[in-house]
């Protein structure tokens, strides 16, 4: 693929691509020839990897490093390879924070509220509560979902509890 190519290239599709061309890795019936891509591609990793580790560390050590290292990382492709390599200055939590931060005034106006019940490494559980007259929760849900994992892309799953608790009290009222 050419420079121009891959300049034009949207992460998306770099992904979909990288996943394509694991797929072809695996079906490549030499398993010497396996070996060798997957030993070439941890050694290339590590490699960057590195690299971003003494970037970042150069960066932090400058009086407005750690602003400047904020700020890089707000780059959703600088981002995802920060994250790729461990290096992403904020942890999951904060970020699902900050996008339910940011989006709570939209989502509020369409009749829920949403909270981060809890986040770890792996995993993290939000919960959606009707504010009032809501939206059908499942329509929103998708776009709540993708927010959060647009976010927080290194977690295995994200959890949206529905609580119908307001619900159920206003319909016995």
């Amino acid at each position: 693929m050419s420079s121009e190519a891959r300049e034009e290239e949207t992460l998306e599709q770099g992904l979909a691509r990288l996943d394509a061309l694991t797929g072809a890795l695996e079906r490549v019936g030499d398993a010497k020839a396996q070996e060798a891509a997957r030993d070439l591609l941890a050694l290339l990793l590590d490699l960057h990897g590195r690299a971003f580790d003494r970037l970042s560390a150069i960066i932090a050590a400058s009086s407005d490093g750690p602003a400047l290292f904020e700020r890089i990382a707000e780059d959703r492709e600088i981002s995802a390879v920060l994250l790729l390599h461990g290096l992403h200055p904020k942890s999951a939590e904060e970020r699902l924070q900050e996008v339910i931060a940011r989006m709570q005034p939209q989502w509020s106006a369409r009749g829920l509220r949403v909270a981060l019940v809890s986040a770890g490494q792996a995993f993290a559980i939000v919960q959606l509560k009707r504010n009032g007259r809501a939206e059908p929760p499942e329509r929103l849900r998708l776009e709540i979902e993708n927010a959060l994992i647009d976010a927080a892309p290194d977690l295995e799953d994200i959890l949206i509890e529905l609580d119908m608790t307001e619900t159920c009290a206003e319909a016995a009222a």
